[in-house]
């Protein structure tokens, strides 16, 4: 059987849009008015270069749940990201998370955070008792699409600070 998707819903990443995009006015102003010497130059390039990637890369995160897998991938390139086997999943509950957790990729008292914009979240609970969590402007929509594209029913009491 085809691989179906199910759910499928991208957030663009605006904290790291703007972010960057200020981040490249001071850089271009840096580069443009103020005489650099020595090693500075290189320096500001390398910045430049290294905000543009991760600009890149951190412009949206993908999510899907198809009938076998579920997936969340940054970017146009969907890389880097997380995914994991619906047989593997316990379930999946939405959740908040805390301002000082950030976006991008890091971790969390909860597990590993993969997002780019806001505090919504969803904790995806794996079989074997680990867990990781997904930023989203949707958690009730991709917790409710994973849970009932599991081949079995949901069991949150493997999710850590399930109530």
């Amino acid at each position: 059987m085809p691989n179906t998707i199910k759910y499928h819903h991208k957030q663009i990443g605006w904290h790291a849009l703007i972010g960057h995009a200020v981040g490249f006015a001071i850089a271009l102003w840096v580069l443009g008015f103020v005489t650099l010497e020595g090693s500075m130059q290189p320096a500001i390039i390398a910045l430049f270069i290294t905000m543009t990637l991760t600009g890149f890369t951190f412009s949206a995160l993908l999510t899907e749940v198809d009938n076998a897998e579920f997936r969340a991938q940054f970017g146009p390139l969907k890389w880097p990201g997380q995914s994991a086997s619906l047989s593997e999943i316990a379930g999946a509950l939405p959740a908040r998370t805390s301002i000082a957790a950030g976006w991008g990729i890091r971790i969390t008292t909860r597990g590993w955070l993969y997002g780019v914009s806001g505090r919504g979240a969803v904790i995806v609970g794996l079989r074997n008792g680990k867990q990781f969590l997904i930023g989203t402007d949707d958690p009730a929509g991709l917790a409710d699409a994973i849970n009932t594209s599991l081949p079995q029913p949901a069991d949150f009491t493997k999710i850590r600070g399930a109530k």
